[in-house]
């Protein structure tokens, strides 16, 4: 469990200003530990450990993952003045999903896109497949299907002549209508969806870049989306839903966070250095993280080096993750002496 922190005071006066997001050095990391359970009762434990050693926190933002956000519930309880916010990263793409996942049209056209993607494989067409699909999160980076579509159906048919480098146009053609031409039966939708995109990734800049107020509702309106038809209105509706829930908690005059990016980038990190190990296990390198929110100066570094002794820290690793699994591995698997054949 990872647990990040950011004056309101600092907010306030070097982030908002510049309109911009949080930087990982720019964060405090406040909790960082294993935990056996992520119940709700263990996280409202956690946090209220924190608030006794760093005070009580202005605002907490989350995913709504389910235990975390039980925990926050039963933590708000006894501290009534905390502002809960939905991440509008999070918030968003559950709108999208919830859109789209019980819409056949959709999923029909995810799956056309994957069975061109494998037949454009090894043909003079392969720079115009789709791109990969996530098998976890995919509704985070749908633009990126709808994206593709739109620019593909309104792609010159000269400019594809040119980049496919052919003299024989007509059989071009063809190839073309074989391995595209299902895009016109989702023509409309595609422009529907592009539309709800664009809605979310709107709101989602506004609220990054200027954080979240009694205002940000106004703001958001001042755009003007394509309302062409039910299925927009509701799901702007739905939207605006949204950012009334989370702006009736802010006092009038404050502005605070609406989004937890910089712990998903941090995680993102984290997950990036763990994938250099043999095995995928928690381990040491979780030490990661808390670098992630430093900034290494050479002195930081000469201090690090002559306080913290490298046998301290197996100890700990030993204490908190006891035997590694690659360790164990190699008592099992590796060779004995006694079985070493001389030529």
């Amino acid at each position: 469990m990872v647990i990040l922190g950011v004056s309101q005071q600092y907010l306030e006066s070097s982030i908002f200003p510049l309109a911009r997001g949080l930087k990982h050095h720019e964060v405090q990391l406040f909790s960082l530990e294993i935990m056996d359970s992520t119940r709700g009762e263990f996280i409202e434990e956690k946090l209220c450990e924190l608030a006794n050693v760093v005070g009580c926190p202005v605002q907490i933002i989350s995913d709504h993952g389910s235990d975390i956000e039980k925990g926050i519930k039963l933590f708000i309880q006894k501290y009534t003045s905390v502002i809960y916010t939905y991440d509008v990263t999070h918030a968003m793409a559950l709108l999208l999903k919830h859109e789209l996942e019980t819409s056949e049209k959709y999923q029909s056209f995810i799956q056309k896109c994957s069975q061109c993607r494998h037949q454009l494989q090894q043909i003079e067409l392969s720079f115009l497949s789709p791109p990969s699909q996530r098998s976890q999160c995919r509704y985070f980076n749908v633009e990126k299907l709808i994206d593709w579509a739109q620019k593909l159906l309104n792609c010159p048919i000269e400019t594809l002549f040119k980049l496919a480098q052919t003299d024989e146009p007509e059989i071009l053609n063809k190839i073309l209508i074989t391995k595209f031409g299902w895009l016109k039966d989702y023509q409309e939708e595609i422009f529907i969806w592009g539309q709800m995109v664009l809605m979310t990734r709107t709101l989602e800049a506004q609220l990054k870049q200027n954080g979240i107020n009694q205002e940000s509702m106004t703001e958001f309106e001042l755009n003007e989306f394509s309302l062409f038809s039910n299925q927009t209105l509701v799901f702007q509706q739905n939207i605006i839903e949204y950012i009334t829930t989370e702006i009736d908690k802010i006092p009038e005059g404050r502005t605070i966070l609406a989004t937890s990016d910089i712990i998903e980038s941090i995680f993102g990190k984290y997950k990036h250095f763990s994938s250099r190990c043999p095995l995928k296990q928690i381990g040491q390198m979780i030490l990661s993280i808390s670098l992630c929110t430093m900034n290494l100066t050479t002195s930081v570094v000469k201090q690090a080096l002559e306080d913290i002794r490298y046998i301290d820290l197996k100890d700990w690793a030993s204490r908190v993750f006891g035997q590694s699994m690659l360790s164990k591995r190699k008592i099992v698997f590796s060779t004995s002496v006694d079985d070493i054949e001389f030529a």
